[in-house]
């Protein structure tokens, strides 16, 4: 049975739609993506919640991230990216500028991963209260 154009479309929406339902049950936490200054456009805004998400491979007790988009005041007018990310008891963050947002949270994603590396070891670790 041929299904109609219209039905056909209907049916593409709801897959695109469920999908996005499937991604964010799969992600255990809420990122805020915020702007200072400057239009951003919706792509470079699910790139954040993309990168930010991918922290979740290397460390998955991650409960929330903030997202911070805006612009140096230089004359070469970088780009600047500041991601804040919580875990138990203590607050992660990284700050960078780029010539453009994606390369800063590139940057910041780098910086944050090698800070949930060592926050694990030290979870790890046989001193229990070490991460305190």
């Amino acid at each position: 049975m041929k299904m109609s154009l219209r039905a056909q479309r209907g049916a593409a929406g709801t897959a695109s739609s469920t999908h996005s339902q499937q991604r964010a049950r799969l992600m255990a936490f809420q990122t805020q993506v915020t702007t200072r200054h400057v239009d951003v456009s919706d792509r470079v805004h699910e790139y954040a919640r993309d990168r930010t998400a991918k922290l979740e491979q290397f460390y998955d007790g991650i409960t929330g991230a903030h997202v911070i988009l805006g612009k140096d005041n230089s004359p070469a007018e970088n780009k600047t990216a500041s991601i804040n990310i919580d875990v138990y008891q203590k607050r992660l963050s990284a700050e960078d500028a780029a010539s453009s947002h994606e390369e800063a949270i590139n940057l910041c994603v780098d910086h944050l991963r090698r800070q949930l590396e060592k926050y694990k070891a030290k979870l790890r670790s046989k001193d229990k209260d070490a991460h305190r």
